[in-house]
This record gives structure tokens, sequence and C-alpha cells, in this order.
């Protein structure tokens, strides 16, 4: 008698890869109505501190694009670290952006958003979705390092978010670097 594959130890490929795609899990961005109260609460009641708090917009973005079209956006977001990964809270600031209408569309009370994950090879995995018909949800260049958020939440049920590195002077997540404020 032959025994079932098991399909849960097998390693993750993308397309022909003989390498997983993703290696670790980096980030998780969360879409919050208000950033502040949203720290407080995270703060407070569960005891995650640590947030920086911060404006993201043209002033530190470059060439962002929705589905392929230049955009103009401006979101507040606070980070910390939880162990290894990092927590993003995304406030939308405009009710018609990608995080806005995520935001609505869940009766204002949001949720999680996309999962950031590490690949070995950023470049092969953009390159991987673009021949899967696959085009990028949100990219762009943020302070230095081009983001990808990839179109996998009818595969997957989340999108998925890449990043080709880290911005100079910001250490790999799990890295002790916990310079934060609440």
């Amino acid at each position: 008698m032959t025994q079932p594959e098991n399909i849960y130890t097998q390693g993750a490929t993308l397309g022909n890869a003989s390498a997983p795609a993703f290696n670790e899990t980096m980030q998780i961005g969360i879409v919050v109505p208000d950033v502040e109260a949203a720290v407080r609460k995270y703060r407070d009641v569960y005891g995650i501190g640590g947030w920086q708090i911060m404006e993201i917009g043209s002033e530190n973005t470059h060439n962002v694009r929705l589905y392929g079209r230049p955009v103009e956006w401006r979101s507040k977001i606070a980070v910390t670290m939880v162990g290894s990964v990092m927590w993003e809270l995304i406030q939308p600031l405009d009710k018609s952006d990608l995080f806005g209408r995520f935001l609505a569309a869940r009766g204002g009370v949001g949720g999680v958003h996309h999962i950031a994950v590490g690949t070995p090879d950023f470049r092969h995995v953009v390159d991987e979705e673009a021949a899967r018909g696959n085009e990028p949800i949100l990219s762009g260049t943020f302070s230095g390092v081009e983001v990808h958020y990839l179109d996998t939440e009818r595969d997957l049920g989340v999108i998925l978010e890449i990043f080709s590195g880290f911005p100079d002077g910001v250490q790999k997540p799990g890295a002790n670097n916990q310079q934060a404020t609440d």
C-alpha cells in the first residue's frame, strides 16, 4: 500500500522554481479608521508598544501605480515589531484610494489588508506573476525600496506584498531595531 503524499510538508514554489518563492513573513498590514486610537488600543489593552507614527505620500514615494496607472495617495501609518514581524497600521487619508475603499468595504472597521513576505528572488517573483497575467495591485518605490502588492487574493485569500530590500538605515525585521516611540 502506498502512502498519500503529504502536501503540507512540500516546499512551495512559484512557476517552475526549485526553491520556495516566499521564505519568511515580514509584515502584517492592517487598515484602521484611526491610527492613533488603534495604537492606544494595541498598547493599552494588548501591551504592544514601540509604535512609530508617520505620514507617507509623495515626499517619500516614487512611481506609485495602482493597477498599472500612476496614482497620488497619502496615508498615516504606525509600525512596530512583534517578534520578528513588523505590524503596520494604515489609516487611509482618502476614502477613494486603495486603503479607503478597503476600509469602506468592511463597514469602516478595517482589518488585515496584506501580508508582506520575504523572497529570495524579488525580480523572479515579479516576472513570474507578470507571466501569469497578474499585474501588481500597487507598486512603487517607498524610501528607496521597490514594493509590489501581488494580486494573490483569489489564489491565497490575502494580498501578498514583496519588496526588493530595506531602506538605508533600516534593519531587517527580526533584528533588534526597537527605536520606536508610542
